[in-house]
């Protein structure tokens, strides 16, 4: 009679928690309350998009409360869900994902826009500082190196991004428009006339840009944009 008792108490467990990895092994014997305020703070509310099985995984069998995040491999369709039931943090796998890293950035700067309380992780493969600042300046985001051990990246993820009040600004909306046609390989007069504005504010904007970045000259900007471009697809063998 134990024995049946306790079955159901895990069948309860599991049917109520489907489509989640309960925190606890299998065979462990867990109320209904022991989970109540971990589901209730997390089960919903943080988004895993990732298209690297290896860290899906390791996420989903990681200790609480790791491994109640949602994940997805299609970025389109987690940015839908986000809209839909506005979680408190979105994690993104940059390697392999099928948009642009250009064209999430501003993805991500209209989504917080809209959510503002919205946490922001970026996983990255090693990246230079340079790109790594970039990113940061397009969007109100945390960064962190995707190799970083399990029981580190679990700490960091917890912790409240305290780097974010130095950074100075993010791009403005001019200038992010502007960067956004010298990625595609527009030339900046030609930029000018695609948004029928001056040159020299063209060029004004450009000079923004290299300030805050702390570049000397607009080819160190053009190489930095190509290298934000190939994170994607960065791979590392082992």
């Amino acid at each position: 009679m134990r024995v049946m008792l306790r079955r159901e108490r895990r069948r309860r467990n599991i049917m109520e928690f489907q489509g989640h990895s309960l925190p606890l092994p299998h065979n462990a014997l867990v109320e209904r309350n022991d989970l109540i305020n971990h589901t209730a703070r997390y089960c919903e509310y943080h988004i895993l998009v990732t298209r690297d099985r290896y860290l899906a995984n390791g996420v989903r069998h990681s200790p609480v409360p790791l491994c109640l995040c949602r994940i997805f491999d299609d970025i389109d369709e987690a940015l839908d869900v986000v809209r839909l039931t506005h979680p408190l943090g979105l994690i993104i796998d940059l390697e392999g994902q099928s948009l642009a890293v250009i064209t999430l950035l501003d993805r991500l700067r209209m989504l917080q826009q809209k959510y503002p309380a919205l946490d922001i992780v970026l996983l990255t493969p090693e990246v230079d500082p340079g790109a790594q600042q970039f990113l940061q300046l397009a969007c109100h985001c945390r960064v962190f190196n995707k190799r970083l051990p399990l029981f580190q990246a679990r700490d960091a993820l917890h912790l409240q991004s305290q780097a974010q009040s130095l950074v100075p600004r993010l791009f403005k909306a001019k200038e992010w428009s502007v960067l956004m046609l010298m990625s595609e390989g527009y030339a900046l007069c030609h930029i000018a006339r695609l948004q029928v504005r001056p040159y020299h504010r063209i060029i004004y904007r450009v000079g923004c840009v290299l300030s805050l970045l702390r570049l000397n000259h607009r080819h160190q900007l053009l190489r930095l944009l190509q290298r934000v471009g190939a994170i994607r697809d960065t791979h590392h063998s082992g």
